[in-house]
This record gives C-alpha cells, structure tokens and sequence, in this order.
C-alpha cells in the first residue's frame, strides 16, 4: 500500500514531485509516453507525487481526473491542479464530488492561467471564485457543508471529505507592491486551510530564502510591523503557518522555453541577465539547463526546503537520473551558489530590453518601504463614502428609510439604478455587479480592473506591476490599488481573512440600496 502524500511530507525530509501536463487528446504519443514513463515510475521510485495540471497556459486539455485514475492505479500518489478558470462555483463543487468519489484528495489549489486559445476562439474567463475562496470552500467540504435553508435538502449536513490541500505562491516578483500581495494572499490562503505551499518558477534562490525566513520570523509580525500596528499580530497563527511545508518548483529550461521566458510570454516568470550567460557559456544548451535544475535544487535541500517541484522535464529517466548525479554533487557547496544566476531580471520587450533588480526584503529587514500618495480623485471619494456609507453616521438611518421607500417602487428604484450607474460607470468604468467593493480597493473596481475578476489578492502572473493578460500595457488591479493608498494605515483594510464572492442574484441591482437594505457582502457589518 503506497504511502499518501501527506504522510510522506511529514516523514520524508525531502521529497521529489513531478508535474505531467497532459495533452488535448488521449490518443496522442504524447500521452502514451506519459503512460510509458508512469510504468517506469512503479520500479524505479524517483518521485514521492505526481501532480497533472489543469488546462495549463489556458490551453484545453485532458481533465486531471482520469490522468489521477491511472496514476492510482499504478500504486502512484497523485496530486491535482484544481483551478477556478474554467468553473463556476456549483461546478467546481461537483468536480470536488467527483474526485472524492475517485478517491483523488490531494489538490493543489490555483487561480489558474487565463483561457486563451479554444474551439473557435477563446474560451470565456470564469474565475466565480478566486483561489483564496475555492479554499475556503473545499476546508469547509472537509468539515461537511450545511445545506442552506432554501436550498432542496436544506439544513442537512453532508459528511466531510479529506481533501489535502495546498495553494501557490510567487515570492518572484519585480515590484515591491506585487510583492506585498503576494505574500498577503499567501496569509489569506494559510487562513483558508492550505496545508502545504508550492512556488511558482524562479531563478533568484534569495527569494526562497525570504519566503522560508518570513514563515519562521511569523508573517503577522511582519504585517504587524510594516503597518505599525501591534494588534496585527498573532503569534499562535504564526507558530502554525511556520510549521506548513514548502516546496520550491524548478523548471527545465529548453531553447523554445527560454525565447518565451525571455520575451515575458510566461505570465508571472522572467529569467536572469546571469542565468542567459550561463546557458551561452555550456557546453551545450540541455547540459547547462541540467547543471541550473540541479544546482537550484540542491539549494532548495539546503534551505530546508521540504521537496522540489520539477516542471517541464522531459518524460525520460536518463536525463532524470543524470540531472540527479548533479544534484549530489551540489549538495555539499549549495551556498556557494547562491548567487551564481544573478538578481537581474532580463524582459526583451518590443519597445527595448527591461531590466530590473529583484526586490529582496531579506536585504531591509522585510521593510516594504511604502510611501503613500494623497489624489484629489481617492480623497473625494473617501469623503463621499465616510458621509454615504458609513453606518456609524448621522445620515445612515435617514438614508437607510430613503432605501426602503424607494425599495417599493420599481420604477422609481429602476431610475434610481440606472443614475447610480451612469454615475459609477463614468468614474469608475462600473460593470453593474449590485455589490460594490470600490472601498475595499481604493476606489478601483475589481469587475473591471482585474482580468480575473479576483477580490483577494492577484494572482502569480503579473510581470513588473502589469497584468498577466495585458503585459506591459495594464497595471495590475492589485497593484493600482495599493498606490492609490494614501498611508500605510489605508492598507490594514487589504487584510481581513476574505471578501466572498460575488452574489449574481445582485446583478444590474443597485449596490447603493443593497448596502442599506442590508442584502451587500458587508450586510453582517456591525456599526
């Protein structure tokens, strides 16, 4: 009987995962030299996991779940990608049925890349829930969900399932604002119920180092410091997250990879000005690709690290094995290499070649260093919210009346929504959700700002402070978000546990009412 993967993190000291991308038919050699290197698997024993991506790139693909099937079968321990693109929530809940009837509970749970390439054109983004939320909801299945009231056998409580579960984070960012989100949506998926933590792809080992000595020093010691507010602070929290394993992800580089990689194609990745002069200098391209892989993990080993996540290899145990000699020998110098592939980034734009130095908070003290800057446009707006919506005030029950009365009348209510959003479409480009959340981001809708429609922190593909869909035309939503803070006190609002997802039965509603009569995300608010 095979070991689960849970209980091989807790006795393994490092283990070895591999991700399979599967392709857009079973009935491809592709597929059948993933069955091919799955067999080979059962004798030689290499890899602890095997994860299979969810329509990687955006890319339509095999589902996971026969893929999962067959690596069971094969007396394998597979583990999941589950991402929110291509789902809405009820379908993401029964594709969690789904695999728990399979037996198929280890998930490694992502936003997922945005769709691109589809059946006559591109797919339509769903993004229902963002990772933070499908989370929430799978921790919630593992306890068993209570049916709600109104729904066909309400109030019952189903049995609980025993996902294991873990989330993504990217510690390789360009900006320090995207930076700052991802460690914070990294504390918000903590507080979902992750219960191990993969990297995204990185070539600036320091970084791995920083996210390792941010869990130890605690991340809400950090928040607390950073935003001078001591009430942040939880020590039991962070005792917990500390003890949460990390695996670090290496990717085997190839001469097509490395164009895209170069030319910023792969969202959230970049490569070395250093690194590119290693590969010229090799002996060969797939020689220094293998010495990079294996160096970098060797000093994932030596971080303490509790695995390495390999992605892009090739399907081919003699490179495998020959990429793991390396890896020995770099074992016993691992820190001497810790500076060998640079912390300059290297885009080639079209418009000229972007480089930059990686931020490194390892260097400050994890000091964000944030300086807030005070608009006409976010102090206005501030001003007309704490006068409007602020339950505390004078005005709230009078306004609160207006509501109501206007409530009653649908052709009244009817004008009242079409001038409320005439209004926000103009200042703020409103897409009419019935559920604002314009405060929560400094007055930048997230409906319209984020590709992704995201409300708890971005996800891994912004590249230099740009959206991963409109790379170096479109400041990430995130992003735009925490510039407009005018201090660092204006960013504590970015770090409750979650904002829920959106209420369609809000939509084309006006949110004005639904805040006053109570129906908005912030309807349990207390004055």
């Amino acid at each position: 009987m095979p070991h689960s993967f849970k209980s091989l993190l807790k006795e393994r000291d490092f283990l070895f995962t591999f991700e399979l991308v599967p392709g857009r038919s079973v009935r491809t050699r592709h597929y059948q030299e993933i069955l091919r290197f799955l067999e080979e698997s059962t004798n030689l024993k290499i890899f602890q996991a095997f994860s299979i991506t969810d329509n990687a790139g955006g890319h339509p693909a095999l589902s996971p779940i026969p893929l999962g099937r067959t690596i069971k079968e094969f007396g394998l321990e597979p583990i999941i990608h589950f991402s929110c693109k291509d789902k809405n929530r009820n379908q993401l809940e029964s594709e969690l049925l789904a695999l728990d009837r399979e037996g198929l509970h280890n998930l490694l749970v992502l936003t997922g890349d945005y769709p691109f390439y589809g059946y006559l054109g591109r797919a339509k983004p769903v993004f229902d829930l963002d990772s933070v939320l499908l989370l929430k909801m799978i921790t919630d299945m593992e306890s068993g969900i209570e049916l709600p009231r109104g729904a066909p056998g309400g109030g019952v409580r189903l049995p609980g399932i025993p996902f294991f579960k873990g989330a993504v984070v990217n510690p390789f960012k360009l900006t320090l604002s995207e930076l700052w989100w991802q460690y914070l949506k990294l504390y918000k998926k903590l507080q979902a119920g992750a219960y191990f933590i993969i990297t995204q792809v990185g070539f600036y080992p320091r970084k791995w180092l920083e996210l390792k000595n941010l869990l130890e020093l605690g991340i809400t010691k950090i928040f607390s410091q950073f935003l001078k507010d001591q009430s942040l602070h939880e020590p039991e929290k962070d005792k917990t997250f500390e003890r949460v394993p990390l695996i670090g992800s290496v990717l085997y580089l190839t001469p097509q990879l490395l164009r895209a990689l170069k030319k910023g194609r792969i969202p959230g990745i970049f490569v070395t000005e250093d690194l590119l002069r290693r590969l010229e200098k090799a002996s060969s391209f797939e020689e220094g690709a293998l010495e990079i892989s294996a160096e970098l993990t060797a000093i994932l080993k030596g971080l303490g690290y509790k695995g390495v996540h390999l992605c892009g290899f090739p399907l081919d145990y003699k490179l495998i094995e020959a990429f793991l000699e390396k890896v020995s020998k770099y074992e016993t110098k691992w820190e001497g290499s810790f500076e060998e592939l640079g912390n300059t980034a290297l885009i080639e734009l079209p418009q000229g070649v972007y480089q930059r130095e990686i931020p490194c908070l390892l260097k400050n003290g994890f000091d964000l260093r944030f300086e807030g800057k005070k608009s006409l446009f976010y102090l206005f707006n501030e001003a007309m919210h704490r006068l409007f919506f602020n339950r505390g005030n004078f005005l709230y029950p009078y306004l609160q009346k207006v509501a109501q009365f206007l409530d009653r009348y649908p052709r009244l209510k009817g004008y009242f929504t079409s001038l409320e959003y005439f209004i926000k479409k103009l200042l703020f480009n409103c897409q009419e959700c019935g559920d604002c959340t314009l405060w929560e981001f400094n007055y930048a809708c997230p409906q319209s700002g984020c590709a992704k429609y995201l409300l708890n922190g971005p996800c891994g593909g912004s590249l230099a402070g740009f959206c991963e869909v409109y790379p170096f035309v479109k400041k990430c939503h995130f992003v735009r978000a925490m510039e407009r803070a005018p201090s660092q006190r204006e960013l504590k609002k970015f770090i409750k546990s979650y904002l829920p997802p959106r209420d369609w039965a809000l939509y084309k509603s006006s949110s004005w009412l639904n805040f006053f009569l109570r129906r908005d995300h912030t309807k349990d608010e207390t004055i």
